[in-house]
């Protein structure tokens, strides 16, 4: 078996409406796709992966992304032969290792690599990437990508039949706040989590509405986006207890951990930390210093499920929630690996993603990934992540303004 091509591109999906929080707004995503091709003898079997570049979260954008799956990734890559599926993992933690990314902000771009690698290699091995990453953990392959051990994890681990999500409300008026929260509670969603901003007025006020229309047998979390001080973090809390708020995600600037770890202590609720834990060393950091209660693990944000499955290990050996996130725009690319990572983790406090039919005006995979009543979302069963990608569906979504001197043609399917 041999990694024989490596292509990326970047892809434009525009919303059905625009999604707002304090620190940004926007009515597209522009993402990052990486395609593989793995040969085993005669058969050539094609993964695809995904990265979304969110400058405000990690400091990568969508250029800087492409440049850095094509220059710094794909060299040490390309044309790597190996005897079993399950080795890709192997090779995945050497490359992760020797290009330290356990410590640099470069989730996006190596999400998008790794997922696409494990979608083919589970392809080749008929398995799922769930059963793939677990029967790595049998056979050795799934170290740590810093050099410890990860078979702390159950390996009997049996996977589920589905995940239960929960829902997110961003800014938006009065009418489309009410509008929003009836549908959340006529789809059953037991968890909501509402974005606030510097208005707290105004956040009390939608806060109200939404207990009031949700009822008290729905969990609501608040996420700030750094959007408070300290002082103000104290204050809003006291004044959002009246509503039962569970948790608040990164209430104040990320770099600020001092502080963060300052209103841990005192707010009896959770406190998440979502932009503040953005690598590997990240999650060590906060976790060894008692700097927050619960991780907001985003696979895009920190490098793939092999590194989620590092911090959300950390996590439980520090007493720590995990909570999953998803960024906004995923295609069923994203949705799927979210489904495969958690379908091998203990249970999370909270599962956030799959909206792609409510967000995206159309997606680039052939399944509908977008979350049942209940916010039910089925666990993927057939080889690699379990979605199908196209060419031609990818080929109406490429952005020519965007596209950088690194993109290669895109090829004639391989699928096997």
């Amino acid at each position: 078996m041999k990694i024989n091509s490596i292509d990326s591109f970047l892809i434009t999906l525009p919303f059905r409406l625009s999604f707002k929080h304090s620190l940004a707004a926007r009515d597209h995503s522009e993402n990052l796709i990486v395609r593989v091709t793995i040969q085993d003898g005669a058969k050539t079997y094609v993964g695809f992966g995904e990265g979304i570049p969110r400058d405000y979260v990690t400091g990568e954008n969508p250029a800087g992304a492409l440049s850095a799956v094509a220059k710094e990734y794909a060299p040490l890559l390309l044309g790597r032969s190996f005897q079993r599926p399950a080795e890709i993992i192997e090779i995945l933690s050497s490359s992760w290792a020797q290009l330290k990314l356990h410590g640099r902000p470069q989730g996006a771009s190596w999400c998008a690599l790794e997922l696409a690698l494990l979608d083919a290699a589970g392809k080749c091995a008929g398995k799922t990437v769930s059963e793939l990453v677990l029967s790595s953990d049998v056979t050795g392959a799934g170290s740590d990508l810093t050099g410890s051990d990860l078979t702390g994890t159950d390996v009997r681990h049996e996977i589920p039949d589905a995940i239960t999500y929960g829902a997110v409300v961003p800014f938006g008026g009065k009418k489309a706040l009410a509008a929003i929260l009836w549908f959340y509670k006529a789809y059953g969603f037991k968890t909501v989590k509402i974005k606030v901003g510097k208005d707290l007025e105004l956040d009390l006020h939608r806060l109200r509405i939404a207990r009031s229309v949700l009822g008290s047998g729905v969990a609501i979390r608040v996420d700030a986006n750094c959007a408070w001080t300290f002082d103000q973090t104290i204050h809003a809390a006291e004044q959002m207890r009246n509503y039962g708020v569970k948790s608040y995600e990164q209430p104040i600037p990320a770099d600020r951990l001092e502080e963060l770890a300052a209103i841990t202590k005192i707010l009896p609720e959770q406190v998440l930390a979502d932009e503040s834990l953005c690598t590997v060393d990240d999650a060590r950091y906060l976790a060894e210093n008692k700097i927050v209660s619960a991780f907001n693990i985003r696979i895009s944000k920190v490098g793939g499920i092999l590194a989620a499955r590092q911090i959300s290990e950390i996590a439980r050996q520090h007493g720590i929630a995990c909570h999953m996130g998803a960024q906004v725009g995923e295609s069923g690319i994203l949705s799927a690996a979210g489904r495969a990572y958690a379908a091998i983790e203990p249970r999370f406090e909270n599962y956030e993603g799959s909206n792609n039919f409510f967000l995206l005006k159309q997606d680039i995979t052939d399944e509908n990934l977008n979350v049942g009543f209940g916010g039910k979302g089925k666990v993927l069963k057939t080889s690699g992540l379990g979605v199908n990608v196209k060419n031609q569906r990818l080929q109406q979504f490429i952005n020519p303004e965007t596209v950088s001197d690194l993109q290669p043609p895109l090829v004639p399917e391989r699928i096997v």
